[in-house]
């Protein structure tokens, strides 16, 4: 980002006299070069450590995904044994009833949680780093605020994504051990009386081997949505580097004019007398011409009589 103004030169003024003022201004963009530098650096190491787990995701990813469809196979082949089990002890009527609210509570579920697939999308990663005359500290603030939301969010977005590396499996294999102990259950002379609870086990782990991809349907779009994440992610930092940089630099110049103004205020007349000097400068007295000195020189005058 160029800075907010354009600046002369410390010690050239538009009279051509001295402008000190100049080293403010020079100031306020060093400070905010700085500022930029300061964000830049807070955020760098979220960055890499990103960039890294980035690198290695479709590896451990495929891996995860092999693990996890191993036992879902395996627990979906226990569930189908369930089902043959109870299915005739179930009425149509309770069968459709309890779909119907195994349905409605996945539904609850998804909308608290945000839903499966990816987090991210491209909408939300649109972040505008350029500075306009109109801008003020106050509208950089609030561009800062929105920004820092949306790349905080996409950060967690990652965040989340990098854990189904180990949460995928995980949770796999627990479904694999509650379709294991379903069976058990059904088999059991007291628990395996109450059908209609068992029947509703049975459907909520057959959703659930469903769910269990939180809706990547392959290794490339889990991959593809961690890239749009992490994109998302850097963009943001970006920007908010260069508009901390813009706002930092506006709030110098702030700062310099309120000083300004105060020194005006206590002393006055300094201060007009330095602006007399400046619209009047003292003029120099000019060496006459030699016409003139010819014309106006009495010696000449008393040579040509005496001749």
């Amino acid at each position: 980002m160029s800075s907010t103004s354009h600046h002369h030169p410390a010690g050239t003024g538009t009279g051509g006299g001295c402008d000190p003022g100049a080293i403010d201004e020079l100031a306020c963009v060093a400070a905010g070069i700085q500022r930029r530098a300061e964000v830049t650096q807070e955020h760098l190491p979220q960055l890499r450590e990103f960039q890294e787990k980035f690198n290695s995701a479709r590896t451990e990813y495929t891996k995860a995904r092999l693990a996890a469809k191993t036992d879902l196979d395996e627990a979906a082949a226990t569930l189908g044994k369930v089902r043959e089990q109870i299915r005739c002890r179930v009425t149509h009527e309770q069968r459709h009833c309890l779909q119907q609210a195994v349905d409605k509570v996945f539904d609850d579920i998804r909308r608290c949680t945000g839903g499966w697939g990816c987090c991210v999308d491209d909408c939300g990663c649109v972040f505008d780093d350029s500075v306009g005359g109109d801008d003020t500290v106050a509208t950089l603030a609030a561009r800062i605020a929105r920004y820092t939301a949306d790349t905080v969010k996409a950060a967690a977005c990652f965040t989340g994504l990098d854990g189904e590396l180990t949460a995928l499996p995980e949770r796999a294999a627990k479904i694999k051990t509650e379709a294991a102990q379903l069976l058990t259950d059904v088999c059991d002379a007291v628990l395996g009386k109450d059908v209609v609870r068992l029947y509703a086990r049975l459907l909520v782990l057959l959703r659930r081997i469903t769910e269990a991809w939180r809706g990547f349907g392959s290794v490339s779009e889990f991959v593809d949505c961690l890239c749009k994440a992490l994109l998302c992610v850097l963009k943001g930092w970006q920007a908010i580097a260069v508009l901390e940089g813009a706002r930092a630099e506006l709030l110098c110049k702030e700062e310099t004019r309120a000083k300004a103004c105060e020194r005006k205020q206590k002393e006055t007349v300094e201060e007009v007398m330095a602006e007399y000097t400046r619209l009047c400068p003292p003029c120099t007295p000019c060496a006459p011409h030699a016409d003139e000195a010819e014309e106006g020189d009495p010696d000449d005058d008393r040579t040509t009589d005496a001749a």
